[in-house]
């Protein structure tokens, strides 16, 4: 008798190819500032106030600064609560993704417009958190204490020790914990980890920084000091604080403003420090010298970056971006998946990973993996398992797929021919 063996069906890895394109994955990007008052504008409609211009139409996020000001010597009144509900429902149609400001002033002149006292502050954030409970999910981050010049927490009278970590502690319980906080200065998150913070508050606070490249201390943000001489909480030379963010910065949405400092800096200079600082957002329209000068750079590299210009080049590297290198089937039984974040951030927001067969009949099975890709991180290669002992079939196809868990959105991987799902491999029909 005859004995015929069952041919095994082989698996064939898809190329993966790195690609230079723009992702529109949620958590990041450049974004536009939209200035309104609290205190509503004679019933004109919020759409009126917040116009989007074509130029701003394609970015994922948007910095929604808020003035309070009007009622420094009182409570926040319902009226104007409702209209910050109205702002932010505004935001919430157009699919933007909220970066949130409240100050009580915007033209320098925070000591004559905030309140006499902390409680008055501590009312209003209170209120305030009741008022933006129901777009918890939409907010990036809360960026302040409401309190300074433009609210970048300098100039003020309640920048104390005591008072900025009563104040963060305070606008962390009306939050309670749902969205991401930031503060102006590594100095200043040092000091609210070192004053009793709530708990639970480091992992969701970050840092904004609006002088980026303004000068060798970034506008006051870092110090002239080393780390020895200024004090654990003190403000320490650049350079230390920049290794201290790429150490202890890396879960959490950072970003702000770019300065143009003479001479102005090149994008290769620009990204190392940006990498560093794990910016995941950037104001898009400032400064324009800066910007400029980066869009008239041309990145000379091998791969698919060369040619592309230095902007597009910063702008495509903020937050996370996931890049498969190389995909292996072990005996037949477990995917191995290599995975690159080439971003200069890591994705802060929790996201579900999924196995798709799709089957040559038509039908596809989508399966659940025991991943995490907040522990892709930047500039590191992580390895993804997935177990294919069942359901290999001749003409079968794997995708790989990510979904933020919040709301179901895509999270789009940077390799060519990847949409909302990237080719991982099959088993041909032979």
């Amino acid at each position: 008798m005859r004995i015929r063996f069952r041919e095994k069906t082989a698996f064939e890895a898809a190329r993966c190819m790195e690609s230079s394109g723009e992702l529109h994955n949620p958590g990041q990007g450049w974004y536009h500032v939209y200035t309104f008052r609290a205190k509503p504008d004679g019933g004109r409609p919020v759409e009126e106030e917040a116009w989007l211009d074509e130029s701003c139409r394609q970015e994922q996020l948007a910095l929604v600064l808020i003035l309070i000001g009007d009622y420094r010597a009182c409570e926040i009144p319902k009226e104007a609560l409702l209209h910050i509900g109205q702002i932010l429902e505004f935001f919430r149609r157009n699919g933007k993704e909220m970066i949130l400001r409240f100050v009580y002033d915007n033209e320098g002149k925070g000591m004559e417009r905030e309140p006499l006292t902390v409680s008055m502050v501590k009312r209003h954030m209170e209120q305030i958190g009741g008022a933006i409970w129901p777009y918890m999910e939409d907010i990036l981050v809360l960026q302040g204490i409401f309190v300074g010049n433009w609210g970048e927490m300098h100039g003020s009278k309640f920048l104390g020790r005591d008072s900025v970590c009563d104040l963060m502690n305070t606008l962390y319980r009306a939050t309670e914990g749902r969205c991401f906080l930031a503060v102006r200065t590594p100095a200043q998150w040092r000091t609210v980890a070192d004053g009793s913070a709530e708990p639970g508050l480091e992992e969701r606070l970050g840092l904004y920084n609006d002088g980026i490249f303004g000068s060798e201390t970034d506008l006051g943000t870092y110090g002239t000091r080393t780390r020895a001489q200024a004090g654990e909480t003190g403000s320490w030379s650049r350079g230390e604080e920049l290794d201290w963010q790429e150490g202890c910065m890396d879960m959490t949405p950072n970003g702000g403003e770019i300065l143009s400092g003479q001479p102005l800096t090149g994008y290769r200079q620009a990204a190392e420090v940006l990498g560093k600082m794990h910016a995941s957002y950037l104001n898009s329209i400032y400064h324009p010298d800066q910007l400029e000068h980066w869009r008239r750079e041309t990145v000379e590299e091998a791969g698919c970056w060369d040619g592309i210009s230095g902007y597009d080049y910063i702008g495509r590297h903020l937050g996370y971006r996931f890049t498969v290198r190389n995909v292996t089937e072990k005996k037949g039984k477990e995917l191995l998946v290599t995975v690159e974040n080439t971003g200069f951030g890591n994705l802060c927001q929790e996201a579900e990973c999924f196995l798709v067969t799709e089957y040559g009949d038509g039908r596809a099975v989508l399966r659940h993996l025991a991943a995490d890709p907040g522990e892709w991180r930047s500039g590191q290669e992580s390895l993804l398992r997935a177990d294919i002992s069942e359901g290999r079939a001749p003409g079968s196809r794997l995708f790989l797929t990510l979904k933020r868990r919040a709301d179901g959105r895509v999270i789009r991987f940077a390799n060519e021919g990847a949409g909302d799902r990237i080719l991982l491999g099959g088993y041909p029909d032979r």
